[in-house]
């Protein structure tokens, strides 16, 4: 009878110890999701013949790029375009332009649309159209 109360306190302790072990191993997902992002931006003139500025950012995950730029540098937000950074634009009737890369490819939306993903490098580029 002494041996079956030590087999069943056995049994009772192992069974607790396994049932809170268990928490640590299932990671929460609110613990996992990355509430920062980092992006690099570069602005240069003439498919980078000139680097007029080269910013590495912290941002929180969700932003889009045109709060990035509103919020680090002088720009003008033309229907979800950008126009003009730091006082460059287009005069009237110039084919001129700012076009941005995300990581290397070009754009397929406008900047108000585009969502930053950690580790992006955008480069936007100040040059003719034609």
């Amino acid at each position: 009878m002494k041996m079956k109360n030590i087999l069943f306190a056995i049994v009772l302790t192992l069974g607790i110890l396994v049932g809170c072990g268990t928490a640590d191993n299932n990671p929460n997902v609110a613990d996992t999701e990355q509430t920062e992002v980092q992006v690099e931006i570069i602005i240069s003139l003439e498919n980078q013949e000139e680097i007029l500025e080269e910013e590495v950012l912290t941002v929180d995950a969700g932003t889009s790029l045109m709060e990035v730029m509103e919020e680090n540098f002088d720009v003008i937000n033309n229907g979800g375009f950008i126009s003009s950074i730091n006082g460059i634009q287009a005069e009237d009737g110039q084919p001129y332009a700012w076009m941005y890369t995300v990581n290397g490819e070009d754009a397929t939306k406008g900047a108000e649309d585009y969502i930053i993903k950690d580790g992006d490098v955008i480069e936007f580029d100040f040059h003719s159209w034609e």
